[in-house]
């Protein structure tokens, strides 16, 4: 399914993949001014549609979604840039709830949570377990904070995170996260055969 939004302040109206939101408003902001998106009625949608001078609507996000956390004092502007550069399009979460929203309209690649202490991820965490385990496979999540050892397995598995960094590692990011997620896709390639396998049985 595929419904539409529109900024209140630029006018420009974004395609989702997904259901139409509930409510009045949707607080992901516009991509292009950071405005307020409503959801766009289909009254409203084929009263526009056609008109001169209104452009057909784009997808809000057509690349491999990131989402990003960040409750350190550390920097992040590197590390962004080198996730944009890497493709991917990359919009921070200032709240759980926001997870959840995105969550009903993409499935993003990666997710980073920067923050010292567990109890700061842990409401990303719950919603992410909830998923079912197939669309909780597809996210790839990391967890930034000065009380781990980089790549330390034991600590990943039991945060619910695909690999942990270390604040002091954040410069080498982009090669960490490489290195992550190619161990990521040769443990679990076996496991989305027999899905596949299986589904095609049923």
């Amino acid at each position: 399914m595929v419904s539409e939004v529109k900024c209140l302040n630029c006018g420009k109206r974004f395609r989702l993949k997904g259901e139409s939101p509930s409510s009045n408003f949707f607080s992901v902001p516009c991509p292009e001014c950071g405005g307020t998106l409503e959801p766009v009625s289909r009254d409203l949608r084929e009263k526009e549609d056609g008109v001169e001078g209104i452009e057909e609507p784009t997808l809000l996000i057509d690349k491999s979604l990131a989402l990003v956390f960040w409750d350190i004092t550390e920097e992040k502007t590197q590390l962004l840039k080198d996730l944009t550069k890497a493709g991917y399009e990359v919009r921070l979460l200032k709240k759980p709830s926001l997870l959840t929203q995105w969550l009903r309209f993409e499935t993003p690649s990666l997710i980073v949570l920067a923050a010292e202490d567990k109890e700061k991820i842990r409401p990303y965490i719950d919603i992410l377990n909830s998923l079912p385990m197939p669309e909780r496979r597809q996210i790839f999540v990391v967890w930034i904070t000065s009380k781990a050892r980089t790549l330390d397995p034991r600590l990943a598995f039991l945060a619910s995170v695909e690999i942990v960094v270390n604040t002091s590692d954040i410069s080498r990011f982009s090669d960490i996260l490489a290195r992550g997620q190619k161990i990521w896709r040769d443990f679990y390639y076996p496991f989305k055969q027999v899905e596949e396998a299986l589904a095609k049985e049923i």
